[in-house]
C-alpha cells in the first residue's frame, strides 16, 4: 500500500513501500526529500520541497518504480535512444551462431554465487555480469561488448538476505527491453540459518558483490577487508594506478579496481587520490595529502649498511647506492625525492631501521601483507 504525504497546494513525492527494496538510492541522491524509516523502507519528509526538483529525475532514481509523484511527471529525456549503425549485419553474422556464454547468462539472473562459512562470519558473493549478451540488436545499434557497471544493494527481511542488482545504463536498458534473456534486474535471496550480529557489504568495479554476516562479536569488531577499495567517487583519472608499488590497480571506464591478492594495504593510492575515492581495509577514507606535503623516504646514514634491500625493492627507481665519502668503501642509500611515492616498501625491508617514511596519517603495518605478497610468487 502506498504511503502518501502531501502539503496543501503543493505536489509531493511518495513511496510505495511494497515495491521499495530498501536500496537507499533515493535517500543518497535526494536526502532533502527521502529518509530510511524504522521499517527499513524509504519514506518522504514532511517538509519536502518538491518544486526544487525535476519530478522525472527523482522518480527515475528508483530501480523498482516505488517512487511516485502527485503531480504531472515530465516526459523522460530519451537517453537510451538507439540508432542503427551502418554495416552491422556483417558483425552480427560473425556472432549469430556462437554459443552463448553460460556463465554470463547465469550472472544476469543472479545464479553465479558462493556462500562460504568462516570462523565468526559467513561470506556471500554474487558475481554480476560483465559482458553484453550477443543479441542481434547489440550489433544493430553498435553497443559495447563490455557491460557498464550495474547498480546493486543488499538488505535483510523476514529471515532472508536479499541482493538486488539492476541495469543502470539507459542504452543497456533499451537493449534489455528487446530480449527475454536479458533482464533489467534480478534479486537473489539467501535463507539465513544463523543468528547474525550485523553485516557489512562491498561492491567492486569488477562486478563482485560481497556481504558478510557476523556470528561472533569479536570477528565483527576486528573485521577488515583483504584490500583497500576504490569507491564510486572515482573519476578514472589514473593517478592511483601510477603510484601503486605492486601494480594492484587497473583501469576502467567508470572507476579503477584494486586486485585484493596484490594489494598490500600501504595506502599510497589514497594519499595521492584527489577525489577522496579510496577507503582502507577497515572502510576508513584514506585522506589525500597535498603533493608538496607528501613525505619522502629518509635515510639515516649512520645506520645504513649498504645492503641494497631498499634499492632492490623500490618499484620506482627512487633509491640508489652511493659510495660513502668518509670510508671510501661503504655504500649508503640515497633517495631521489621526485621519484619516491611514499609507499613505505623500503622501510618494511630494511633490517637496520636505516630508512623510513614519516607518514603520520592512518597507516596499518604492511609487513605481513608485503611478506605474503612476496611468498606468493610475485
Amino acid at each position: 500500500m502506498a504511503e502518501t504525504q502531501t502539503s496543501a497546494g503543493t505536489d509531493t513525492f511518495f513511496v510505495d513501500k511494497e515495491a521499495c527494496i530498501a536500496c537507499d538510492a533515493c535517500c543518497q541522491e535526494f536526502p532533502e526529500v527521502f529518509f530510511m524509516d524504522t521499517d527499513d523502507k524509504a519514506n518522504t519528509l514532511g517538509d519536502q520541497q518538491a518544486s526544487l526538483y525535476n519530478a522525472r529525475t527523482v522518480v527515475d532514481v528508483c530501480p523498482t518504480d516505488a517512487i511516485h509523484f502527485t503531480g504531472e511527471v515530465p516526459e523522460a529525456e530519451d537517453l537510451g535512444a538507439l540508432e542503427e549503425v551502418d554495416g552491422w549485419e556483417l558483425e552480427w553474422a560473425k556472432w549469430r551462431n556462437v554459443h552463448e556464454d553460460k556463465v554470463e547468462r547465469d550472472r544476469r539472473y543472479g545464479r553465479d554465487f558462493t556462500v562460504t562459512l568462516h570462523e565468526g562470519y559467513v561470506m556471500y558473493e554474487v558475481r554480476l555480469p560483465r559482458k553484453t549478451p550477443a543479441l542481434r540488436d547489440r550489433f544493430r545499434y553498435g553497443l559495447p561488448a563490455d557491460l557498464p557497471e550495474y547498480g546493486a544493494h543488499d538488505y535483510m527481511q523476514s529471515g532472508e538476505l536479499f541482493i538486488t542488482a539492476w541495469v543502470k545504463d539507459p542504452k543497456m536498458k533499451a537493449l534489455a527491453s528487446t530480449s527475454n534473456s536479458f533482464p533489467m534486474q534480478f534479486t537473489k535471496s539467501f535463507p539465513i540459518e544463523i543468528e547474525s550480529l550485523g553485516k557489512v557489504s562491498r561492491y567492486d568495479s569488477h562486478g563482485i558483490f560481497q556481504v558478510v554476516l557476523f556470528t561472533d562479536q569479536a570477528a565483527m569488531d576486528s573485521w577488515e577487508w583483504k584490500s583497500h577499495f576504490i569507491t564510486d567517487l572515482c573519476t578514472a583519472c589514473g593517478i592511483c594506478e601510477r603510484v601503486c608499488p605492486t601494480n594492484a590497480i587497473t583501469g576502467g571506464e567508470e572507476r579503477f579496481h584494486i586486485e585484493p591478492d596484490l594489494c598490500i594495504n600501504c595506502s599510497v593510492c589514497g594519499v595521492y587520490c584527489p577525489f577522496d575515492a579510496i577507503n582502507d581495509s577497515r572502510e576508513v577514507l584514506v585522506e589525500q595529502i597535498k603533493p608538496k606535503q607528501i613525505p619522502k623516504a629518509i635515510v639515516h646514514e649512520e645506520l645504513c649498511t649498504g645492503c641494497r634491500f631498499c634499492e632492490d625493492v623500490c618499484p620506482f627507481g627512487a633509491i640508489e647506492m652511493k659510495l660513502d665519502t668518509e670510508t671510501s668503501f661503504n655504500f649508503i642509500a640515497i633517495v631521489h625525492p621526485k621519484l619516491c611515492t611514499s609507499c613505505k616498501l623500503c622501510e618494511q625491508v630494511c633490517i637496520k631501521d636505516a630508512i623510513e617514511v614519516p607518514r603520520s596519517h592512518q597507516f596499518q603495518d604492511i609487513g605481513m601483507s608485503f611478506m605474503s605478497y612476496l611468498t606468493d610468487g610475485h
